[in-house]
This record gives C-alpha cells, structure tokens and sequence, in this order.
C-alpha cells in the first residue's frame, strides 16, 4: 500500500526574556495520508477505500438528509459524457415493472423509473470528472472529498458496454454514497477465487483476476450486491424492456453475484430472485 504525508517544514523563530523557542515538531495530517494513499490505489476496476478511511471520512462530512433532489454536473465534465448520462438515467427513469423481490423493494422500492430515480437523485448531489485511481475504472465515489458526488472518466463513453450495465456501474456508485453505513467498503475476495467452473473469477469489465482484490461483497445490501438485486429483478420483472436489455440485466447480474463471497448471503439473493 503506498503511503503518504504532507509534512510541513517550518523554522519558526520566536523570542521571549531574550531566549529562542525551539520549533514545534511537525504533525502529520492523518486525513490527508490516509486519502493520498487510497486515491492512490488501483484495483481491478473499480475505485476502493477500507472501512477505517471511511470512519474518518465520516468525521469529516457528517450523515446530512437531503432536502432535495437533483444533481450538478461540474464545469469539466464533458459535454458528451452530461448527454450520455442524462440519456442513460432517462432510460431508467422509464422503466416499468409488474412486480419486485423482497431485498428490491428494501434497497429501491418498485421496479420502475421513479424509484430507481428517487434512489439515485437522494444520493448523488454532483457529477464530477476524475481518474477514479485506475485506467480501467468507469466512476466512483471518493468519500474524502465527497460523499455525495460521484465521479466519472472518460471510459464511461468508451467502454462498448451494454447500457444496462453502465447503469449497474452507477446504481453501485450511489450505494457508495451512504455514510450513515459506512459507504458500505467492499470486501476482499478470497485467494484463489475460482467460478463454478474452477476458472479464475475475472473482471467482466478489465478481464482482470479478481483473487485477493477489494472486489467483492459478504451482503446482499452493498454496492454489489444491491446493483446485481437491480438487475436481476429488471431482468425478471420489467414489463417494457425489450429482450435485449432483459438479456444484457441478467448477463451482468449473474456476473456481479459471484462477487458475493458470503455463502448464507448469497444463498438469500438466489431465494429472493425467485419471488
């Protein structure tokens, strides 16, 4: 892990009854080592940050309701990247479901465009432009600087991914954004981490192996567990999706469920797809 600190060197040189004060010694800022190390980090694809950095991030950015909806886009952010985001969420915000399981309607509510849009729009209050810590990555949330913005790169527009799944991307950022449970930190995945296969779990973003990387999740309430629960029940219960967006929700589900390295949590989101 690499580490770093902003020391700041001073001779400060000050007199009383004609004698000099030695300097005090210099402190280092906890904050800010503890955020350069985690932006300094890469995983496979995605922006990561432990649980401790996110304790201290809440110190900083106490849990606030929001009042309102909507989010900014920052000045930087391209104009290209604002129409492809504002064109994907107004793809969610249509959708229309039947019906939802039972972990769906305790993360989202329904399956359909105003609750995914009331749970992405009271959580995210900016979109900002950001390396995100890695090549690969698509968005992230970055609790040191914000909580409650999430950030994207350039990849968001150039990745040929189904649309579906740069949705998944962002539904798992704004999970991210929940201080009041700790941003909800990722797990590590086991080494080795094998499918059911015995092949080697791969990112399906990078095609990066996933063993020993903050990739993964033990509840069906985190990033990963939550967007797959997302997906799954568009999958199942959307009622004007084509089959193409049907197909391309169950596909990066299925992907994403094997993230879920708690065997009991796991087994509860099969059980829940099946209501």
């Amino acid at each position: 892990m690499l580490r770093a600190a902003i020391i700041v060197l001073a001779a400060a040189t000050a007199s009383y009854a004609g004698e000099w004060s030695a300097p005090a010694a210099p402190q280092p800022n906890i904050e800010a080592m503890q955020e350069a190390a985690s932006q300094a980090r890469q995983g496979s694809d995605l922006y990561y940050f432990t649980k401790e950095e996110a304790a201290v991030a809440a110190k900083k950015f106490p849990f606030q309701p929001r009042t309102g909806r909507g989010f900014t886009f920052d000045a930087d952010v391209p104009a290209d990247i604002q129409k492809q985001m504002r064109a994907d969420l107004e793809f969610i915000k249509g959708i229309a479901g039947e019906k939802a399981s039972a972990l769906h309607k305790k993360i989202f509510g329904s399956v359909n465009g105003a609750d995914y849009t009331k749970f992405f729009e009271t959580r995210v209050t900016a979109i900002g432009m950001n390396s995100c810590g890695s090549s690969n990555a698509v968005a992230c949330v970055i609790p040191f600087r914000n909580p409650s913005k999430m950030w994207l790169t350039q990849n968001f527009i150039r990745f040929s991914h189904p649309q579906i799944s740069r949705m998944m991307v962002v539904f798992h950022e704004a999970r991210h954004t929940e201080t009041k449970s700790g941003n909800w930190s990722h797990a590590y995945c086991p080494e080795p981490f094998k499918d059911e296969n015995g092949k080697d779990m791969k990112s399906i973003w990078t095609g990066a192996v996933l063993a020993g990387e903050p990739a993964c999740d033990e509840t069906p309430l985190g990033s990963y567990g939550s967007s797959t629960i997302m997906l799954k029940n568009i999958s199942l219960n959307c009622a004007n999706c084509t089959d193409k967006v049907k197909m391309d929700a169950g596909l990066y589900a299925d992907d994403q469920l094997g993230r879920i390295i708690d065997a009991d949590a796991k087994r509860q989101m099969k059980d829940d797809f099946k209501q």
